[in-house]
């Protein structure tokens, strides 16, 4: 007697898009953080929060010293980006990329409330040019590092011109990822400033 063999069928979840899964985890904590800000409360934001008349005043005319600002930024931004980028060739890659996308995102929700409580209009105008033009740079660069964890081959393509002189598209992202961070520190110490005390002096 033969047996009779059952095949259960297989059913293949749908994939993601990985742009699409990176965004969705921007826009949730991004809510996230400004439901946190309102459950901080009005009081609290005004009296603890950075963001209010008198301390942005200040900023109008502060001295910034811009190569000791680089350096410092170097140093705070290059942390996270440097164990990210270390950590896209493991299998926890993908919690330190979806990590820090969504610590970004909860933070920048976290600001827009505390802005619009403290200095209406205004703050929500000095927050946006806190991250400009910046945001664009850093944006690139981890937006390389999540092609090296998530992107497949035809993802991974390098245009022809360098793909004929280079064969590691991996190694290639990630070059391309360094300089997006440091040109995105460099525009934060020496060009964002200009633009935030231009617009401060002028409220």
């Amino acid at each position: 007697m033969k047996r009779r063999t059952f095949k259960v069928p297989h059913f293949e979840l749908p994939k993601l898009p990985w742009k699409g899964f990176l965004a969705g985890c921007f826009l949730i904590f991004f809510f996230l953080g400004i439901l946190a800000a309102n459950w901080a409360g009005q009081e609290n934001l005004i009296q603890y929060g950075m963001l209010n008349r008198y301390y942005v005043g200040q900023l109008a005319y502060v001295q910034l010293d811009s190569g000791a600002y680089f350096i410092y930024l170097l140093k705070r931004r290059i942390r996270v980006f440097a164990m990210t980028a270390l950590l896209v060739y493991t299998r926890f890659g993908v919690l330190m990329l979806t990590g820090v996308v969504s610590w970004y995102a909860f933070s920048l929700g976290y600001l827009f409330v505390n802005a619009l409580v403290c200095m209406k209009f205004q703050g929500m105008v000095i927050v946006l040019l806190s991250v400009f033009p910046q945001i664009f740079c850093y944006a690139a660069a981890y937006f390389g590092l999540g092609k090296i964890v998530f992107g497949k081959k035809a993802e991974l393509a390098m245009p022809y011109g360098i793909s004929r002189f280079w064969r590691n598209p991996r190694l290639y992202l990630l070059i391309s990822s360094i300089l997006c961070i440091i040109a995105g520190i460099w525009m934060e110490a020496y060009v964002n400033p200009v633009f935030l005390q231009s617009y401060i002096r002028r409220m």
